[in-house]
């Protein structure tokens, strides 16, 4: 269809019209599929495949001319397209896209040189998808001839669009037979071909492929051997014309030149090896280390990797030049978008993908070699990808190559200073191995990697014996900075090692470590009795050899007993066991901390396996007990700066759980109640008797407050101010002398002045008075800066202690803790919650959230039935205080986690479940003392209850008084509305509440809204007939007397809403409700005009319910509209509707809170309950 009739644009359907605006998007998905509908909607429309359709012309006329379109991905999205519809439309000739071509993609002289640019690339895309559609293959000779002319005439007018122009006459060369390819094409590009080598450009090479491929008979021996020097084009002698090729292509960057890829493709049929390949041209990419040349070769090596076969051909592709290059690009500053960068990832993962699918190990420890003996010597970094590419190996290929390592590293310690970073990156990969998946179950071989590693870490070996492992060679002696990486590899892999699931279960996995970790220390043992053969870095004294000794025997010991007899022995002897080690280990470095912990952990030991009932009370005591002790060295474990500290702490405290008393609980929740006054005091992470420290400034800092109220009280019977001159002498005397000197430095000359110059003396001028001045301004400022440096760092590690002592906590928690200890952790988790209110983001933020979401796992895990028996009054008193703890919080979320914590509190007192509100029955020998034991606990359980009720009952009544109007409305209804049956009691105060007359508007709102949260449909079936009658009673009588005082002038709205959702579940809850008078229907109708929306919804609720028609409100609100439209209403009806809604949106005071649905059934003292789900 012809462009010159416009109005053809307004004849085709929008449906055609809106598939251009998809081709154009920048996502590959949507293009494809809006070309497949495009092309669909077309058939569908083409009713003779004789003749083309308006809209299939408009389509192909639209696409030619969007193929120089300079948005995005125009021309990409519109050149498939037009390849679909060529592939589907057999009608459409060769002839028809020529001419669109010449009409729509031509010069007008008006375009500018980029512009023109774009017509010629869209000529170019318009003959490709020719070439794509496979349509070139019915095409004339005339009209081959004429494309090929116009891609030759592109190629000189711009040089950018040479490559894919070439590429268009390359697809047409490999699509057309003999003949026409002689006729139409040859004579167009022969003049290029006969040039040989001197001229050949990457084009020119692309093309002589293509055209020696797909006809031989023309691109003959004779031809090649005439214009091209020999008779093949990949052979040995024509390799640096090859190189010279590859190196042009260069100039492309980014853009990777076609021609790698078919260089790469010639390598694989040719008789030509990719070591000779890439031998004559390597250093020419990689020599300069020049982007554009590093891009392509990374290129070339990735698509030459799958192809090696042997340990060679790796060694020649990743040669030292190569990996130097590679490395820094990886580990340097390079970004993530740049297309070296990209290239370099991409063969890298490459490298990973080799390794893995790789079943000759030699070829997997080559490419590791060909890195790391790089590396070393040049001083690089290792690099993140090197460590995915170990942990990829084999088993085969992991043990081949650890034992490589170890012998490298007798090479390296020969010269230690020399061979530094060459030591430390053996060590590195050596703890890699320790932990692969394809040897997790190979205990013998992560044992000889550990011995290794002790081995160097703490021995020099004098002499060489066959008999010790790892010391058939001497050492030579290292300074502690080339020792250290070695240390701290070792310590690395031990913690590694012990979260790592080598075995089915976490507890195989643990028991597996301590075996290896006992061999570890007998291993040390016999180094230690070796003192011909090694000698320890730092020589044991006489009590350090007597505590390493007195350990490896308990060790021993504790290995040959049977630790199966119970669970609760098993993790004694897991948790003793790590003890052991973990200090034993550490014997070798932090000596005095380790011998003191060692002599209380044998201590503790002998005292755990005596099986002491374990305490349940706290009492003053004149030791403490082991369990307590344990406590303070898993403390002092955690604020150490150690990985493998942490984790010992961790899996230690975990297998000790069952043991853990409200004393020892006691060690760890005072960290957590750690206020901000202390953030100040300096926190060592190191410091093992952190936490006496810090109990003993707080009772110094009493002790300081009771001696000046002392002080104080005789100043004023005495009068006298010597004792204020006193202190103010000791005050002087302790200035800091660092800050003396830096006053003195400000004050300069005039120091001395001030001492050796009498009275007579003049007194400085104003200018040097001010200069002292600023400097001392400049000193203090300084000062202060310095004490907020110092008080933020102490914050910081505080909140970093707490942060790791929540991980002790956790693992309580999970547990399932008994009555006691939850009682214990309840309050300070919910101190650290509220602490969230008063800081929105941070670190406090982050602890805060931790801290709740534990205590909602407590909740959850808590031990309800347990045999810790708890005084009644301390449950009580923990109830008390959630109460009152409820009024230092305002966030919604913690109101509702302090009312579950007041209902925790009382499960736990009233021995009740989640989804039961009565005690679960008890197995014993008699059913006559079972119905005794069940009869006594059920009158002690309604006795505790109605104590529960009173608490609740006075703290509701003075809340509705206003008596205590911190407490919070969200807080008695979120308790209600989980358990109505167990709080069902406390009706009879909210009933009184509704129908008292004197009672405010504020009392009577709060009270409904707490009843409509007490309201399900499960109640009424609990409760009895009996009783829910006598209350439907109260219920619609109290009501009555709430609308009997309402009138429109009188209207508070959040009073009557809440009546009304009051009223709402009740109807719905209950099965046979009682009637509702008409006064009561006919005062809502009457007031519904005052009713906001909210209110509105409800009433047509409740008439629903009641069978009571009420307008459609849709047809009442468009009736009402074409009122006002006719009439032209406004003025005072348009106020008033606007004064409706400003009252509508008035907060409420009692919020509506919408609940999930559940079911959790609840058994009370009277009945069975369902958490049903609650109703508005």
């Amino acid at each position: 269809m012809s462009s010159k009739n416009p109005k053809v644009a307004h004849k085709v359907d929008k449906s055609i019209l809106n598939k251009f605006w998809q081709l154009a998007e920048c996502n590959q998905t949507k293009i494809i599929q809006a070309s497949k509908e495009l092309t669909e909607e077309l058939s569908r429309r083409q009713i003779d495949e004789s003749c083309i359709s308006d809209e299939l012309q408009y389509s192909i006329n639209r696409l030619v001319k969007g193929l120089a379109s300079s948005r995005q991905s125009a021309r990409h999205g519109f050149s498939v397209a037009l390849c679909q519809i060529l592939r589907n439309f057999p009608g459409i000739d060769v002839d028809m896209i020529l001419g669109a071509v010449a009409e729509h993609l031509k010069f007008t002289q008006k375009e500018s040189r980029s512009e023109q640019g774009n017509i010629l690339l869209g000529k170019v895309l318009a003959y490709m998808t020719l070439v794509q559609s496979g349509r070139i293959t019915s095409a004339t000779q005339e009209h081959v001839q004429k494309i090929v002319q116009s891609l030759v005439q592109v190629c000189q007018k711009r040089t950018f669009l040479k490559q894919i122009s070439t590429y268009a006459i390359s697809l047409i060369v490999s699509q057309v037979n003999t003949e026409i390819f002689k006729s139409a094409v040859w004579s167009e590009i022969e003049a290029e071909l006969t040039q040989g080598w001197a001229g050949c450009s990457p084009d020119t090479l692309m093309l002589l492929l293509a055209c020696q491929k797909y006809h031989p008979k023309i691109m003959d021996k004779t031809f090649l051997k005439t214009y091209w020097g020999s008779t093949k084009v990949f052979c040995a002698e024509n390799l640096k014309h090859i190189w010279s090729v590859v190196k042009l292509s260069v100039d492309y960057f980014p853009v990777i030149h076609l021609i790698n890829d078919q260089i790469i493709q010639q390598l694989t049929t040719s008789k030509l090896s990719f070591m000779e390949f890439w031998t004559e041209g390597r250093d020419v990419l990689f020599g300069k280390e020049h982007h554009s040349s590093v891009n392509v070769g990374l290129y070339l090596m990735t698509k030459m990797l799958p192809h090696l076969k042997t340990s060679e051909e790796i060694e020649c592709l990743l040669t030292a030049s190569v990996v130097k290059v590679l490395v820094k690009i990886i580990d340097g500053k390079q970004k993530k978008k740049n297309p070296v960068y990209e290239s370099a990832s991409q063969f890298i993962n490459g490298l990973v993908t080799y390794v893995k699918s790789s079943e000759n190990a030699e070829n997997s420890i080559k490419v590791l070699h060909c890195f790391y003996e790089t590396q070393c010597p040049k001083g690089a970094s290792l690099t993140k990808s090197l460590e995915t590419i170990i942990q990829s190996l084999s088993a085969v290929a992991a043990k081949q190559y650890g034992e490589n390592l170890m012998k490298v590293f007798k090479k390296y310690i020969k010269e230690p200073r020399e061979n530094m970073v060459g030591i430390q990156h053996v060590a590195t990969q050596v703890r890699i191995l320790v932990t692969l998946p394809s040897t997790s179950a190979d205990h013998t071989w992560q044992l000889r990697l550990l011995q290794f590693l002790g081995l160097h870490s703490f021995w020099t070996v004098i002499a060489k014996s066959t008999e010790i492992p790892h010391c058939s060679y001497c050492t030579n002696p290292m300074e502690d900075k080339l020792r250290r990486p070695l240390q701290d590899n070792f310590f690395k892999a031990l913690s590694n090692l012990l979260i790592y699931n080598t075995e089915k279960s976490k507890t195989s996995s643990l028991d597996a470590f301590l075996d290896t970790v006992c061999q570890l220390c007998k291993y040390f043992q016999d180094l230690i009795e070796a003192i011909e053969v090694v000698s320890l870095v730092m020589d044991f004294t006489d009590d350090e050899r007597e505590q390493w000794l007195k350990t490896v025997v308990c060790l021993m010991g504790m290995q040959g007993k049977s630790a199966t007899k119970s669970p609760e022995r098993s993790d004694l002897y897991r948790a003793f066991v790590l003890l052991f080690v973990f200090h034993a280990v550490h014997l070798f470095t932090s000596k005095e901390n380790a011998v003191s912990a060692l002599q209380d952990i044998h201590v503790c030991y002998n005292k755990a396996v005596k099986h002491k009932r374990r305490s349940t009370v706290k009492s003053a005591k004149a030791e403490p007990e082991w369990i307590e002790v344990v406590t303070e060295l898993l403390l002092s474990m955690m604020s150490q700066g150690s990985n493998f500290a942490r984790l010992a702490a961790k899996t230690t405290f975990s297998c000790l759980t069952d043991h853990v008393t409200p004393d020892s609980l006691g060690l760890i929740t005072d960290v957590l109640k750690l206020e901000k006054g202390d953030e100040n005091a300096p926190i060592s992470f190191e410091d093992e008797d952190m936490m006496e420290d810090v109990s003993d400034m707080e009772d110094v800092e009493e002790e300081n407050g009771i001696l000046e109220e002392e002080e104080e009280k005789s100043d004023e019977e005495s009068g006298s101010e010597a004792e204020s001159d006193e202190e103010d002498e000791e005050e002087e005397g302790e200035v800091d002398e660092e800050f003396r000197n830096a006053v003195k430095s400000a004050l300069g000359d005039a120091v001395d002045k001030s001492d050796s110059e009498d009275e007579s003396e003049p007194d400085l001028d104003d200018d040097a008075m001010f200069k002292f001045d600023e400097a001392l301004v400049q000193v203090f400022k300084n000062m202060r800066k310095t004490k907020e440096a110092e008080a933020k760092e102490n914050k910081k590690q505080l909140l970093a202690f707490k942060s790791r002592v929540l991980d002790l906590v956790e693992i309580l928690v999970k547990s399932q803790p008994p009555a006691d200890l939850t009682l214990d952790l309840i309050f300070p988790l919910l101190e650290l919650l509220s602490s969230t209110e008063k800081h929105k983001e941070g670190p406090e933020l982050d602890l805060g959230k931790r801290a709740g979401n534990m205590f909602r796992l407590l909740y959850k895990k808590a031990k309800i039935h347990g045999n810790v028996a708890v005084s009644r009054d301390r449950y009580l008193q923990a109830l008390k205080n959630a109460i009152q703890f409820s009024t230092k919080v305002t966030s919604k979320q913690i109101v509702n986690d302090v009312s579950d914590a007041c209902m925790l509190v009382i499960r736990l007192l009233m021995n009740l479940d989640i989804g039961s509100l009565g005690p679960s029955p008890m197995k014993t020998r008699s059913g006559k003392v079972q119905k005794e034991k069940k009869e006594e606990r059920e009158k002690d359980q309604d006795s505790v209850h109605q104590i529960v009720i009173d608490i609740l009952q006075s703290n509701l009544k003075d809340f509705l008084q206003k008596k205590k109007q911190k407490l919070h409305t969200e807080f008695f209804y979120h308790m209600f509305s989980k358990f109505p049956v167990l709080f069902w009691p406390i009706t009879e105060t909210l009933l009184v509440t509704i129908q008292d007359d004197q009672a405010k508007v504020f009392m009577k709102t709060q009270a409904c809204y707490l009843l409509s949260g007490m309201l399900n449909r499960d109640v009424e079936k609990s409760l009895g007939d009996e009783a829910w009658n006598e209350f439907s009673l109260s219920l619609v009588a109290g009501i009555a007397r709430i609308m009997q005082r309402v009138t429109k002038e009188s209207f508070p709205i959040k009073l009557v809403h809440d009546v009304c959702v009051t009223l709402r579940k009740y109807l719905y809850s209950s099965t046979k409700p009682l009637e509702i008078s008409e006064e009561i229907t006919e005062k809502l109708e009457s007031l519904r005009g005052s009713f906001n929306t909210d209110i509105r919804k409800e009433y047509n609720m409740i008439m629903g319910k009641l069978g009571k028609t009420t307008p459609n409100m849709h047809h009442t609100k468009q009736t009402k509209k074409r009122k006002n439209k006719d009439k032209g209403f406004t003025g005072a009806q348009g106020s008033e509707n606007k004064k409706a809604k400003q009252s509508g949106t008035e907060e409420n005071a009692s919020p509506i809170v919408k609940k999930k649905h559940s079911k959790r059934k609840l058994t009370s003292v009277k009945g069975t309950v369902e958490e049903g789900p609650k109703q508005h």
